[in-house]
């Protein structure tokens, strides 16, 4: 009698006659064609509108996908991110994912795509390099906080495009980070000065360094009269007089608005007798005294005066003497004993031309008040400037320091 395992071993196929097995080799290349439709079809499936697919299932397939897309080749994975142009709630790990490939698959995503919210496009910029940064200006809107992240990169371009970009809002912060950069970058003043959220003391400093036209538009918008609060301080006034002046900080802020621009008690005192005085010694020869005395007598600071004697358009100066009353033939005679260059008064082709027409087509109580905020601007805080970072320990400047940091600081 057979035993039980000789009964199994009579029922197994004789081995000449068994048909080997094939064996599942997972170590040999699959087909190509199976996986580009594959991964084809996934790619429909997560690019579906909301009604065809349940969240959850899009999910899966965009899991599935990120797997297989990261050995897929170019024009698959650019198929898949033009796809997703189309859907609000893609996917995050593979709008992420695709946002930060190639930028001839990112770009149509990164510039158009609906489905990013503001930390994805924060996290992209971050990860991200200029070209990345680029199709992220475009897009039509961007908050504050994408626009921070794209003016820290630092880059001009990335800058330049955002401040073409009148969908995207830039921050107080932004446009401070703007302004500093602009000082080693000429074609960010003019895109800057027409941007809505510049503000008078950002423009101010800007000024500074920006081109004629730059500063003509920033004197256009930001020169103005001080008439209302003139008249809404006129009792602070007398009460800060009938006081004699006693608090510091009253006595400078009223300094800003009041009407009269030159040192009257200066004069008393002068050994020239009055602003003309000095400048006509000017005229023969310039010293560090006298340029002290003329700023004494104009009712500034010798920082402030120092600074505009200096400017290197020299468009300030226009602003100083029309400010402290000039008559034009005085400022030419002072501008040629500052040893500026000579050239057509009546044109604007050089420095001495672009500065008288400053000086003529701004009103003097506009001229003033220009004069005066950077006088209380810039010479806040000037002579410790060298010591100061751009953030001091409670991460913000005061108005003044910041705007002396920005001015005195060249490495800024």
């Amino acid at each position: 009698m057979l035993t039980f395992g000789q009964m199994a071993a009579s029922n197994q196929p004789r081995p000449e006659t068994a048909e080997p097995l094939a064996p599942l080799e997972l170590t040999v290349e699959q087909p190509t064609q199976a996986r580009a439709v594959l991964v084809s079809r996934l790619c429909e499936v997560v690019s579906w509108p909301e009604s065809r697919i349940p969240a959850y299932e899009r999910q899966l397939a965009a899991d599935i996908l990120v797997g297989l897309l990261r050995t897929s080749n170019v024009e698959l994975r650019r198929r898949c991110a033009l796809g997703l142009v189309r859907v609000t709630d893609a996917p995050k790990a593979l709008l992420r994912y695709l946002a930060r490939d190639e930028i001839t698959v990112a770009a149509p995503l990164l510039e158009s795509g609906p489905g990013f919210d503001d930390s994805d496009l924060v996290a992209t910029v971050r990860a991200g390099v200029p070209a990345h940064w680029l199709a992220i200006a475009r897009r039509r809107r961007l908050s504050e906080s994408v626009t921070d992240a794209l003016v820290q990169t630092g880059d001009t371009q990335t800058m330049e495009a955002v401040l073409k970009n009148q969908g995207a809002r830039l921050s107080t912060q932004g446009v401070d980070l703007i302004v500093a950069r602009s000082r080693q970058a000429p074609s960010l003043p003019p895109l800057l000065v027409s941007r809505t959220e510049i503000r008078p003391t950002q423009a101010l400093v800007l000024f500074w360094w920006a081109g004629f036209e730059a500063r003509l538009q920033i004197l256009r918008r930001f020169a103005v009269d001080r008439n209302v609060l003139i008249q809404e301080l006129g009792d602070v006034f007398k009460l800060a007089a009938a006081e004699g002046w006693a608090d510091v900080d009253t006595r400078k802020t009223l300094q800003v608005v009041e009407r009269r621009q030159r040192n009257r008690a200066a004069a008393a005192q002068s050994p020239y007798g009055s602003l003309e005085g000095a400048l006509a010694a000017a005229e023969r020869g310039v010293d560090r005294a006298l340029i002290h005395e003329i700023a004494h007598l104009a009712g500034i600071k010798p920082t402030t005066a120092t600074q505009i004697f200096s400017d290197a358009g020299g468009e300030a100066i226009g602003v100083f003497c029309k400010a402290v009353g000039l008559k034009r033939p005085l400022m030419i005679a002072f501008w040629r004993a500052l040893g500026r260059p000579h050239g057509d008064p009546d044109s604007t082709d050089n420095p001495l031309g672009r500065s008288l027409y400053v000086f003529d087509t701004l009103a003097t109580a506009k001229a003033q008040t220009v004069l005066r905020y950077w006088n209380w601007s810039f010479t806040a805080d000037a002579v410790n400037i060298e010591r100061a970072g751009f953030e001091d320990p409670d991460g913000e400047l005061s108005l003044a320091r910041r705007n002396a940091t920005l001015l005195f600081n060249r490495n800024v």
